[in-house]
């Protein structure tokens, strides 16, 4: 049968068989091959993510740990705290040359994910007197932070007498 046929004949018949099974086997096991490979490392991708997320979830917590620590605790009701805030100047002023001068309003910051509380106090004392107030709130006080502190000095008018002054703003945070 095969005798009727040129060499040349035969070898293009050979080239055309060996390309169909090249193809055959190409769609049979290689692409399968190749797409199980790809599934493989495309897993073992995700088994790398999952064993770090652990460690990142670790990792958030103790962010969020620092966070709650630089800005104070949170969740707090905003009323616990200005009565906190009074009682630790009340205890201060007691040993140091500092005294309670106004204690204004809570003020109220919204936005989509918490409430910020913000508490202005102002205090009457000596320059060291306030400094040592501000450092021992921004070190010590736990239910707010100590953000800004403003000192400036004003003359009585009755009396002519220069009194020096220190306005202290904390805030604290509530999440919604």
């Amino acid at each position: 049968m095969f005798d009727r046929f040129t060499y040349k004949q035969k070898n293009y018949g050979l080239l055309v068989l060996f390309v169909l099974m090249i193809m055959v086997s190409y769609k049979r096991s290689f692409s399968l091959t190749l797409s199980a490979l790809s599934e493989i490392e495309r897993l073992e991708t995700q088994k790398r993510e999952v064993v770090h997320a652990q460690s990142d979830l670790e990792s958030l917590q103790i962010q969020l740990i620092q966070l709650n620590r630089n800005i104070g605790k949170a969740d707090l009701d905003p009323d616990k705290v200005q009565q906190e805030i009074l009682r630790t100047i009340a205890w201060y002023s007691e040993e140091h040359e500092v005294m309670l001068e106004q204690l204004e309003a809570t003020h109220n910051f919204e936005t989509v994910d918490f409430n910020i509380f913000s508490n202005l106090v102002s205090v009457k004392g000596t320059f060291n007197g306030i400094l040592e107030l501000a450092y021992y709130v921004e070190n010590s006080f736990d239910y707010a932070r100590l953000v800004n502190v403003s000192i400036y000095k004003k003359q009585n008018p009755i009396t002519k007498k220069t009194n020096l002054y220190g306005k202290l703003l904390f805030q604290h945070y509530r999440q919604k």
